[in-house]
């Protein structure tokens, strides 16, 4: 059988080969070692420079399967001109979880990467350090009102994996302007429970809001109605509503999940009951069964 102490000059040696097949073939092995392949971790690294990108990308997944000894050289991945080296970082300081928490402020810096993945690996990646990880907040805050959907909703994890610290800055995103921003720090403050009961004032505005522009006659084009003086409504509006409605939807699902200390919107609940909406009319009956502390 041959052993790592066989196998890692056999992988040195052919990185110093000119043939990129076998050099990715010695990457590739190296890899599949683990850690027991850190002796060779400082030509791994010289290997993220290699021309051929199949090379690059397989030389950052074999840095990261080094283990945390590996650490500072998984940062420096970070600031590497190909993005999939970039990603591979960002995905493997997730895997470290609060071993990479000395590198959470390059994580942060992270967060804003012209990649949109690697932005998005460094929410996970961050949320993975859980409660330890509250000097992000703020980062993270940034991170949910960009463009980026993938990145809001890793990042509105994040923030709920952070916890109490971060709960604050949570209900200050129920109020912003965009109801997908809005829909996903709900969703962030269920999964954060019965720790999340300082919101449930704040989720209650959001359940009993009226949805008085599912009554504006410019929508009645969206159901077949549409008549010469009132046009079809445009396929973005009708997109908004439905984010409107996915975000009281995620409100009710956030007070179930805060349990009985969300006992004051019941009332509120109990009204979603009678909601146009069959989903909302079935999150309502649902979440007023934990409320009320049977389920």
């Amino acid at each position: 059988m041959t052993t790592a102490t066989d196998a890692i000059p056999n992988c040195l040696s052919e990185l110093r080969t000119t043939n990129p097949v076998r050099r990715l073939a010695a990457v590739r092995t190296l890899g599949k070692l683990g850690i027991a392949a850190l002796p060779a971790l400082p030509n791994l690294v010289q290997s993220l420079n290699d021309n051929d990108a199949k090379i690059r990308e397989a030389t950052a997944q074999a840095i990261c399967e080094c283990g945390p000894q590996a650490l500072l050289s998984i940062v420096r991945m970070l600031s590497h001109s190909d993005k999939y080296v970039r990603r591979h970082a960002v995905w493997g300081l997730a895997k470290l979880g609060l071993a990479a928490k000395p590198v959470l402020a390059d994580l942060c810096r992270a967060l804003r990467d012209e990649d949109p993945r690697t932005a998005s690996g460094a929410a996970q990646a961050i949320g993975n350090m859980g409660a330890e990880s509250a000097p992000a907040v703020s980062a993270l805050a940034e991170a949910m009102r960009g463009t980026n959907i993938v990145l809001c909703r890793l990042a509105a994890k994040a923030l709920s994996q952070i916890g109490p610290a971060a709960l604050t800055t949570l209900v200050t995103h129920l109020k912003h302007h965009d109801p997908f921003v809005r829909g996903e720090a709900a969703v962030a403050i269920g999964w954060m429970g019965p720790q999340a009961a300082g919101a449930v004032q704040p989720l209650i505005e959001i359940v009993r809001a009226k949805r008085a522009r599912k009554m504006q006659p410019s929508v009645s084009g969206l159901l077949g109605r549409s008549t010469t003086s009132t046009p079809p409504a445009p396929r973005e509006e009708a997109s908004d509503l439905q984010t409107e409605e996915t975000t009281r939807i995620n409100a009710i699902t956030a007070l179930g999940r805060i349990g009985p200390d969300a006992i004051t919107s019941l009332p509120y609940l109990q009204d979603a009951i009678e909601d146009s909406s069959d989903t909302i009319r079935r999150v309502a009956e649902l979440a007023i069964r934990q409320v009320q502390g049977v389920e």
